[in-house]
């Protein structure tokens, strides 16, 4: 607006007093506090006192909204945090007093704005708030429910629990032998005393027992058939390879010598002795492996609770993402649950969204009106200020122009006296010098 066309001041009677027109006294105390908050200029409203209620309340909404904001991070916090809550209570009042500031802000930032430029100035810090409520409102909602939510963690923990044994008791059967299943290749357990491994052993033993039974079976069937034939010989038995002479001659010494010569080189007494230390091993295996059957069942058993128990240590105290996921889970089941949660969420985003709603829902107040006038009359006095400074500014440059412009004028014609004072000197100078010049030619002339 041009300074040329603000309305003129209307000046007051000369028979009404300057002090006539007058705010009220200043209000002290609690409310003038809680106004603050809003941050209300207590000079403009003490022009309109009735407004102090309204913006009283609101200072008290944006505190309340502040507290219940602490109050969500310390709920927060417990879950989070293993300390005792006194000890998270500062934590809570600084995120109480960020949650007042920036709503403070929020709210005071639209003081002065009349009804045609609400919806465009309010959306942005609606949505805001919105953001801010819903951020809010979940430790709180966690909180309302967690009687429920707790007992549905702990059900969900034992049905895990649970699973986790069944799983290990379907890989792991009372036999102490695995299952070598896909399935069951993370699940496998490995007990002191093992029937499998006894198994894996005995049956490896009787394996080698087997394979040497047979070596010897086949070299004490040939050195029979050298025994026999050498028996046959001495006692003058008649048949193939046999002179039929009986007594100790020749052929009976060497058909005993072969024979013995066999024995001994196919260690067979060794053999022998081997087989039956053999024995008396896969005997004592198979002994071990009763034994093992009969305790696999115990072992496996406290392998099982050992895994379960150090799950259960695991999972700890009940964390937040827990509560989260427990909550799903009864909305899920429950209709009633379901609208009960969004109610109570949405119930506390409103109240976290209540101080920009309050300022959105009232109309202008005279309190709005008056922040706008002394906000347009001091833009007004700024431009007047403004021009006025351009002014003194132009006025100072033209007086400077004027003041060098003489200066520049008065320098020129200095410098023109001297030039013309040089000027005259020179030619003084040069006619004195014709003169001087003149006489010496007239002297020598006369000589």
């Amino acid at each position: 607006m041009s300074v040329d066309t603000d309305p003129p001041v209307r000046a007051l009677p000369p028979d009404v007093p300057l002090g006539t027109y007058r705010p009220v006294d200043p209000h002290r105390g609690l409310a003038r506090w809680l106004r603050a908050i809003a941050g209300v200029r207590e000079e403009i409203l003490d022009w309109v006192p009735e407004e102090r209620p309204r913006y009283t309340r609101l200072g008290a909404i944006i505190l309340n909204t502040g507290l219940l904001a602490g109050l969500s991070l310390l709920v927060a916090l417990v879950n989070l945090v293993s300390v005792s809550w006194i000890l998270l209570v500062p934590a809570a009042a600084m995120w109480a007093y960020v949650i007042v500031s920036f709503d403070g802000w929020l709210i005071s930032s639209t003081h002065g704005v009349l009804n045609a430029g609400k919806a465009k100035l309010f959306l942005p810090r609606l949505l805001i708030s919105l953001l801010m409520g819903a951020v809010i409102a979940e430790p709180l909602l966690l909180w309302v429910f967690q009687p429920a939510i707790n007992k549905e963690v702990l059900d969900e923990r034992q049905n895990q629990l649970a699973a986790y044994e069944s799983k290990y008791r379907a890989c792991n059967p009372p036999s102490g032998i695995p299952l070598a299943t896909p399935d069951c290749a993370d699940y496998q357990l490995n007990i002191k005393d093992s029937p499998m491994a006894k198994q894996v052993e005995l049956a490896k033993e009787t394996e080698n027992r087997d394979k040497a039974k047979g070596q010897y079976d086949e070299l004490y069937g040939h050195w029979d058939t050298l025994e026999k034939l050498a028996r046959g010989e001495c006692s003058g038995a008649k048949g193939d390879g046999l002179t039929g002479v009986r007594g100790d001659g020749p052929e009976c010494a060497r058909n005993r010598a072969v024979a013995d010569q066999y024995r001994t080189d196919n260690r067979l007494e060794q053999r022998q002795a081997d087989l039956t230390a053999a024995n008396a091993r896969i005997d004592q295996l198979t002994a071990d492996l009763g034994r093992a059957q009969g305790t696999a069942g115990q072992q496996v058993s406290a392998a099982i609770a050992a895994k379960v128990t150090s799950m259960r240590d695991h999972q700890g105290t009940i964390g937040i993402l827990e509560e989260d996921d427990a909550l799903g889970r009864l909305s899920d089941r429950s209709g009633f649950v379901f609208a009960a949660q969004w109610l109570v969420r949405l119930l506390l985003i409103a109240i976290d969204c209540l101080p920009v709603l309050t300022k959105l829902m009232s109309s202008a107040t005279a309190y709005d009106v008056l922040v706008s006038r002394q906000v347009e009359i001091a833009r007004r006095l700024h431009d007047k200020h403004v021009t006025l400074r351009e002014r003194q500014d132009t006025a100072d440059a033209d007086v400077w122009l004027q003041r060098t412009e003489y200066n520049m004028r008065t320098r020129m014609d200095s410098i023109e006296d001297d030039d013309r004072t040089a000027r005259a000197r020179r030619e003084a100078d040069l006619d004195a010098r014709i003169d001087e010049l003149a006489i010496q030619l007239r002297s020598q002339g006369l000589e």
